[in-house]
C-alpha cells in the first residue's frame, strides 16, 4: 500500500472516530463565519439573541442553553475553544465513544449553564454586588461543553492520568472562577462539575480505571502542579476582563501613564479625606517602569521555581516552598487591615478575592508539610554551597553598588537623599512593592542612573537568585564506585546475559547493584532520565525484583527511569503499567544447526567463494594485540566512513574503534594477500557460567577498494569458526529504527518512531542493515523502550539522542534536520558498512 493510500485511510479513520468533535469544530467555524463574527465576535443583538443569561431567559430565550455554545469572543477565542474541544472532547470521543462524549458535553454544559444561574440566584438573595454583576451578563461559552466532557471522560483514563486532567481542570476553572470572576468561568465551573457527576451515567465501569493509589513520584508532580497554580492563579485578576481590552492593556498604566513626585505623595498622604488616594498613589508610584512590574511578579516566579524542584522530588524545594507560602500568609494578615480600610469588600466575589489569597498559602503550605516525606532527594554535594555563595555575593554587590551608586548620583532624586535614607531604603529594594504597605515614599528616582538603581537591584539579586535555586535543581546526584565497572564485569562473566549485554561494560555506565550485590543495571543520566542500557543482569534469583527496585532508587533521586533495549521477557516482567516501543530489531543465528547450503543463502556462499579465489583470508585477533600498522589501518577506515557522512559517529549501543579495545572483543578482518585490509568487524562475547556460548556483531567497517560480499565474508565466516568452537549463538546485533513488519503497527508514537527511522536512514542506514542482515536467514528478537510515564517522552528523547550523539556541533544537527525532512529514497540503499546496535 502505498505512503499517500496510508495517509487518506489514516484520515479517514480518524474522522470516523473523532465525528462529534470534528463537527462541533466545524459548527463553530462556519456559524461564526456565516455570521461575521470570526474577527471581533458577537455584536450586541447577537449577544442578546443567542447569548446565555439571565436576561436571555427572562425574555423567553431557551433556546440560548444550546445556541450560547455556537460562538466564541473573537478570533483568538475561537482559535483557543477550537483547541480546547479538539483536545477535551476528541479524549471524551476515543474513550467513550462518540454518543456518550456528546451526551456528556451537552448534558454538561446545560447543567452547567443551570447551575450557574442557582449560584447567582442565592448570591442576589443576600445582596451580593458580584452575583448581582454576573446575572445582568449574557455570555457565549462554547469552552464549557468542552470541559464538561473532559471532566466525565477521565473516569476512562488511567489512574495517573486521571489525577492529573481533573487536578489541570479544576485548578483551572477555580483559579478564573476566583480571580477573574465573569459568568463564563462560572459556568465553565458548574459545567465541570456536572462532567464528574455524570460519570456514572456515560462511562461504564468495567470502562473505569483502576482506583490506584499515586506513587511518589506521581504525588510529586501532583503538589508541583498546586503550588505552581497557586502562584499563577492570582495573576489572572491582574489581566482585564472586559472584552476590547488587550491582555497587556494594564502595562500602559505601570508603564506609559505620569506619576506624581515624592512631595506631592507626602502631601496626599498627611490629609486623612485622601487616605483612600493615598494607597492607590503609593501603588502607582512603585509600579513604575519594568523593573518594578517584574519585582512585583516575584512570589510567583519564586513558587514556580520551587515547583520544578518539587516535581524532581528535591527537599530544598519543599522547604524552600513552604517558606515562601507561610511569608505570603504573614504578609496578607500584616497588610490585611490597610486593605479593609481603603476597599471593605462589598461581594462574596469581592470577599473571595481577600480570603482566598490568605487561605490559599496556608493550604498549600499544609499540604508541603503534611507529604514533606515525598521530597528526599538531595543536591550534589556542594551544590548549595556554590548556591549561597553566588547569591550572597549578589545580594552584597548590588546592595553596596546601591548605596555607593545612589549617593554619588543623589542629584538624580527627588528630593536629594542623604546616606542614611538611601540605607534606610535599601531593604525595600528587594521588597515586591505590593507588599510595601504603609512604608514612606522618601525620595523617588528621576533621570539617568537614579532610575536604574531604583528599579532594577532587586530584579538583579532576585534573577541571580532563582536561576541559581533551578541550575541546582536541574543537577543530579550520582553516586559512583570506582570498582563499579569491574563487579558488573564480573556478574556478566558468572550469570550472562542478552546478546548485547556486554556493552554494559563499555564507558560512560553508571552502575546500580541490588542489596545482595548479585544484580546490576547499567545506565546513564541525562535530563533527569537515567537511561539504563538493556534491562539487569546478575543471578535469577535476584532479577526478578531487580527492575522494579531500580525504578524505586530512579525516583528516590528525582530520575526517571527508561529501560532501552531490553528484551521482551524484561517487558513483561515491568508489568502493564509500564509502557512499551520498539527500538529495534536483533538478527540471531543458532550455530548447531547452522549450514550455508540452498538457494536462500546463495550470496553468503557467493561472497565465501569470492574471496577463496581472491586469496582473501578472515584473520581472528585481539585489536589490543594487534600490529601497529593493522590498528592503523583500522582507524583509517573509520575516519574515512566518517568523512563521507559528514556526521558524528554515534554511541551508546553503537561501538566505535574505541571499544575495540578490550581483551574480552575479538576483531575479525578480512586481509588480502599482501596484507590490504579489505574490512573488520568486531565481537562481543555472550556469556553463561563463566564462559563465551555466543558472539555478537558490533563494529563494521570496509575500506572503498575492498571487493563486494566483503561483509558477508566477515560475518560467515565468523558463524563457522564459533560453531567449530562449540558456540550456540551468533548475534547480529539490533539495527536501531528498524524492525519487521512495520507498515502493521498503528501505535501513533511507534509511528513517529517509524517516521524518524525512515528520514534517517540516507544517513546511518539502519533499515538498509536489517535487510542485509536477512540474508543469513536470522529469527528476529525485538527489542524495546520501557517507560512508567508518558509525559517524560520529551525528556527521555533528549536522553537517548544526547545518549546516541554525545558531541554533535550545531552545524551537524541543522544538517541532521536538513536530512530528516529531505526526499527519502524508498528503495533501501544497500549500505552495510554502518555500525551495528
Amino acid at each position: 500500500m502505498t505512503t499517500a493510500a496510508d495517509f487518506w485511510l489514516r484520515a479517514a479513520r480518524t474522522v470516523t472516530r473523532l465525528r462529534f468533535t470534528l463537527g462541533f469544530v466545524m459548527v463553530l467555524w462556519v456559524v461564526g463565519l456565516a455570521t461575521g463574527t470570526l474577527h471581533s465576535g458577537p455584536g450586541v443583538a447577537l449577544r442578546h439573541a443567542a447569548g446565555f443569561g439571565l436576561p436571555a431567559l427572562a425574555q423567553g430565550h431557551w433556546w440560548s442553553l444550546v445556541s450560547s455554545a455556537l460562538w466564541a469572543g473573537g478570533l483568538p477565542q475561537y482559535v483557543g475553544v477550537t483547541v480546547m474541544i479538539v483536545v477535551l472532547c476528541g479524549l471524551a470521543e476515543r474513550r467513550i465513544g462518540s454518543a456518550r462524549a456528546a451526551v456528556a458535553s451537552l448534558a454538561a454544559y446545560g447543567a452547567g449553564a443551570l447551575g450557574s444561574l442557582a449560584v447567582m440566584a442565592a448570591g442576589a438573595s443576600t445582596g451580593d454586588p458580584w452575583s448581582r454583576r454576573l446575572a445582568t451578563m449574557v455570555v457565549f461559552t462554547p469552552s464549557a461543553a468542552a470541559f464538561g466532557a473532559g471532566m466525565a471522560a477521565s473516569a476512562a483514563l488511567p489512574a495517573v492520568w486521571r489525577r492529573r486532567l481533573r487536578l489541570t481542570l479544576i485548578i483551572t476553572m477555580a483559579m478564573l472562577t476566583l480571580y477573574a470572576g465573569v459568568l463564563q468561568d462560572l459556568i465553565r465551573l458548574c459545567a465541570g462539575i456536572c462532567g464528574l457527576a455524570l460519570v456514572p451515567f456515560v462511562v461504564r465501569r468495567g470502562e473505569r480505571g483502576a482506583g490506584l493509589g499515586p506513587s511518589v513520584v506521581e504525588a510529586r508532580l501532583l503538589i508541583a502542579m498546586v503550588v505552581a497554580a497557586s502562584a499563577v492563579g492570582p495573576l489572572v485578576a491582574t489581566t482585564p476582563q472586559i472584552s476590547g481590552n488587550p491582555p497587556l492593556s494594564i502595562l500602559q498604566y505601570l508603564l506609559t501613564a505620569p506619576h506624581p513626585s515624592a512631595t506631592d505623595v507626602t502631601q496626599m498622604c498627611a490629609d486623612p479625606a485622601t487616605l483612600f488616594d493615598c494607597g492607590q498613589v503609593r501603588a502607582l508610584v512603585r509600579l513604575d517602569g519594568l523593573g518594578p512590574v517584574i519585582l512585583s511578579v516575584i512570589p510567583a516566579l519564586v513558587l514556580v521555581v520551587m515547583a520544578e524542584g518539587l516535581r524532581r522530588g528535591r527537599r530544598f524545594a519543599c522547604w524552600g516552598a513552604f517558606a515562601a507560602n507561610v511569608t505570603l500568609a504573614v504578609l496578607g494578615i500584616v497588610l490585611l487591615p490597610s486593605e479593609l480600610a481603603e476597599v471593605a469588600p462589598r461581594s462574596l466575589h469581592e470577599s473571595a478575592t481577600i480570603v482566598v489569597p490568605l487561605l490559599q498559602p496556608v493550604l498549600v503550605a499544609g499540604l508541603l508539610l503534611v507529604y514533606r516525606r515525598k521530597f528526599d532527594v538531595r543536591a550534589p554535594r556542594g551544590a548549595y554551597r556554590r548556591l549561597v555563595l553566588a547569591v550572597t555575593s549578589v545580594l552584597g554587590l548590588s546592595a553596596a553598588t546601591y548605596v555607593v551608586g545612589g549617593y554619588l548620583v543623589r542629584g538624580q532624586f527627588d528630593p536629594s537623599p542623604t546616606l542614611a535614607q538611601i540605607l534606610a531604603d535599601l531593604p525595600s529594594r528587594y521588597a515586591p512593592p505590593g507588599y510595601l504597605g504603609e512604608l514612606p515614599i522618601t525620595f523617588l528616582p528621576q533621570r539617568g542612573a537614579a532610575v536604574a538603581l531604583y528599579g532594577w537591584t532587586g530584579v538583579l539579586f532576585w534573577a541571580v537568585a532563582l536561576v541559581g535555586c533551578l541550575v541546582t535543581f536541574l543537577r543530579t546526584r550520582v553516586d559512583t564506585r570506582p570498582d563499579g565497572r569491574a563487579e558488573a564485569r564480573a556478574l556478566l562473566r558468572r550469570y550472562g546475559g542478552d546478546p548485547t549485554a556486554h556493552m554494559i561494560t563499555w564507558p560512560g555506565h553508571h552502575y546500580w547493584f541490588s542489596d545482595d550485590r548479585k544484580a546490576v543495571v547499567a545506565y546513564r543520566v541525562r535530563a533527569a532520565v537515567a537511561l539504563t542500557t538493556g534491562g539487569p543482569l546478575g543471578a535469577p534469583a535476584s532479577l526478578t525484583t531487580a527492575a522494579r527496585e531500580f525504578a524505586r532508587y530512579c525516583a528516590s533521586r528525582g530520575w526517571t527511569p527508561c529501560f532501552y533495549a531490553i528484551t521482551d521477557d524484561v517487558r513483561l516482567e515491568l508489568g502493564a503499567e509500564w509502557s512499551t516501543l520498539q527500538v529495534a530489531e536483533e538478527a540471531r543465528l543458532s550455530l548447531p544447526a547452522l549450514q550455508f547450503r540452498g538457494k536462500k543463502f546463495q550470496d553468503v556462499r557467493t561472497a565465501l567463494n569470492k574471496a577463496k579465489a581472491l586469496g582473501i583470508q578472515a584473520r581472528r585477533i585481539r585489536y589490543r594485540e594487534a600490529p601497529p600498522h593493522f590498528a592503523e589501518q583500522i582507524l583509517q577506515l573509520s575516519q574515512d566512513w566518517l568523512t563521507h557522512k559528514q556526521l558524528p559517529e554515534m554511541g551508546f549501543t553503537l561501538g566505535s574503534v574505541n571499544e575495540l579495545d578490550d581483551e574480552d572483543v575479538w576483531c575479525l578482518a578480512a586481509i588480502g594477500a599482501e596484507g590490504t585490509l579489505h574490512g573488520v568487524t568486531s565481537w562481543l562475547p555472550v556469556w553463561r557460567d563463566g564462559r563465551a556460548i555466543g558472539w555478537t556483531l558490533d563494529f563494521m567497517r570496509r575500506s572503498a577498494h575492498a571487493f563486494p560480499g566483503v561483509m558477508e565474508f566477515l560475518i560467515a565466516s565468523m558463524a563457522i569458526s564459533a560453531q567449530a568452537e562449540g558456540a550456540e549463538i551468533l548475534s547480529l546485533s539490533g539495527a536501531p529504527l528498524a524492525r519487521i513488519g512495520h507498515h502493521r503497527q498503528h501505535d501513533p508514537l511507534q509511528r513517529i518512531l517509524d517516521f524518524v527511522g525512515r528520514r534517517l536512514e540516507p544517513v546511518y542506514g539502519f533499515r538498509s542493515l536489517l535487510a542485509f542482515k536477512a540474508k543469513f536467514q536470522p529469527q528476529y528478537q525485538p527489542m524495546f523502550m520501557a517507560y512508567p510515564d508518558a509525559a517524560a517522552l520529551p525528556r527521555i528523547g533528549s536522553a537517548v539522542t544526547y545518549a546516541y550523539l554525545p558531541h554533535m556541533t550545531l552545524r551537524q544537527t541543522l544538517r541532521l534536520v536538513r536530512t530528516m525532512f529531505a526526499h527519502v529514497p524508498r528503495k533501501p540503499l544497500a549500505r552495510t558498512d554502518s555500525g551495528t546496535f
